[in-house]
């Protein structure tokens, strides 16, 4: 029996819409839309290696422009809310194109 894969990515459709931005003092820093256009865009799920944590994270390239990355390590409890949300979401999504 194989070991399911920790990993999961989804390639996003139009990474044109995604953006990292960053905020330091008064220094900020982006990736994304306005000033430039992602080529690239992902959405990446795993757990850590003792598997007490889930991360996911967000990441988009532009080109030789840059690469922003985003990860949060979410406990089972706050992914299951985060789940809660996508799918209340989604259904409202569904709803209206009914």
């Amino acid at each position: 029996m194989s070991e399911p894969d920790p990993w999961t990515t989804i390639d996003l459709a139009r990474p044109d819409r995604t953006s990292i931005d960053v905020s330091v003092g008064e220094s900020d820093l982006s990736v994304g839309a306005p000033g430039e256009s992602p080529d690239y865009a992902s959405i990446d799920v795993e757990t850590t290696d003792d598997e007490d944590r889930i991360i996911v994270s967000i990441e988009t390239t532009a080109g030789d422009h840059g690469t922003g990355i985003a990860s949060a390590e979410l406990t089972a409890a706050e992914a299951g809310q985060l789940a809660d949300i996508l799918t209340d979401v989604v259904a409202k999504q569904e709803d209206r194109s009914e």
